[in-house]
């Protein structure tokens, strides 16, 4: 069952892929096929970026989860 659908928005759990993406808000562009070992697989796009990325389901947290979102940024801002 998947966790996301396009449209939403998620944020990456602190510590995957840090420092290496925009911090802050990405939409789901699409779910893809799962990977080759069964994760299920997004396109998500920052507005802070000028590219997509994929992301594993389990890298990712709804953005409105207080509770994974990095410290001192509310949903919604990046």
């Amino acid at each position: 069952m998947l966790k996301f659908k396009p449209g939403d928005l998620v944020q990456f759990q602190t510590g995957f892929l840090q420092p290496r993406t925009a911090s802050g808000v990405y939409t789901v562009l699409r779910v893809l096929p799962a990977s080759p070992d069964g994760h299920l697989q997004y396109q998500v796009k920052s507005v802070a970026e000028p590219h997509g990325r994929i992301a594993l389901e389990h890298q990712l947290v709804p953005a409105s989860d207080p509770d994974q979102l990095p410290p001192g940024r509310p949903p919604g801002q990046s």
